[in-house]
């Protein structure tokens, strides 16, 4: 655990004195827009992308944190972004996408962070699109006026898949359909659902209680605060989940 943090700790560190010599371009955007398939369960971006679990990531770049209007942020965002006034550009994003419990503290946001600093700046390459009033390199705030006159990309395609699963009991008995829903549920699931996520994050789940049918329609489509994961996880994965949530090998 000490080692685990302190090697984030540097991470953190060396990502800050790195920074200024960082273009989000030199990132792929192409690579950038499978990485935010990790995201679109909370956050939206495109043309008449609204508020989700997260807020909307359109014209993020040369924004103030914590301003968009009617958007429920954290405690903890917004003291960070009154303390330094924070705006996020370049340097800011590339940190706090690197850990964002560490650049600030007490955050609502589940995600742990991105390791490897390629999957960072591949990431920051495809949101940047959807800035595009912002001047790569700024730490300037862009107006809201010139916001409003620039012109949106449009969202990403809707994976949207019409097959609806049958449970069979052999499936749920899988060895490999188990293991791999354990592998997705703790990298997923586990940081909101489990026994180390703070009270009040999310429930902890019953699955006695649960029928195949219900865990994959929540996993799929969402249920109030809980997101959609349809966009994030394949048919095949959502039914693994299903399979790891309903064995005897489940564990939050």
């Amino acid at each position: 655990m000490i080692r685990s943090t302190t090697s984030t700790l540097l991470f953190l560190v060396t990502a800050t004195f790195c920074i200024p010599s960082f273009s989000a371009s030199k990132g792929n955007p192409v690579k950038g827009a499978e990485l935010f398939k990790q995201c679109v369960a909370c956050h939206n971006v495109g043309e008449g992308a609204a508020d989700g679990v997260g807020p909307q990531l359109n014209h993020v770049f040369g924004r103030l944190a914590g301003t968009i209007e009617d958007y429920n942020y954290s405690e903890a965002l917004l003291a960070k972004a009154a303390e330094d006034e924070l705006l996020w550009h370049e340097e800011t994003i590339y940190t706090f996408l690197a850990g964002p419990q560490f650049f600030i503290k007490g955050t609502t946001m589940g995600f742990a962070g991105f390791r490897r600093e390629k999957e960072i700046r591949d990431l920051m390459s495809y949101l940047i699109q959807f800035s595009p009033a912002y001047e790569p390199g700024s730490e300037t705030e862009v107006s809201t006026d010139a916001m409003a006159s620039a012109t949106l990309p449009p969202p990403p395609s809707d994976q949207a898949e019409e097959e609806v699963p049958e449970f069979s009991s052999e499936y749920l008995a899988l060895g490999d359909a188990i293991k791999g829903g354990g592998e997705l549920w703790g990298k997923q699931c586990r940081h909101c659902h489990g026994n180390s996520a703070y009270p009040g994050k999310a429930p902890k789940l019953t699955p006695a209680t649960y029928t195949p049918d219900f865990v994959f329609d929540r996993l799929t489509n969402g249920f109030k605060k809980m997101p959609a994961w349809k966009t994030v996880f394949s048919l095949e994965e959502r039914k693994s989940i299903v399979a790891y949530v309903l064995s005897d090998e489940f564990s939050p």
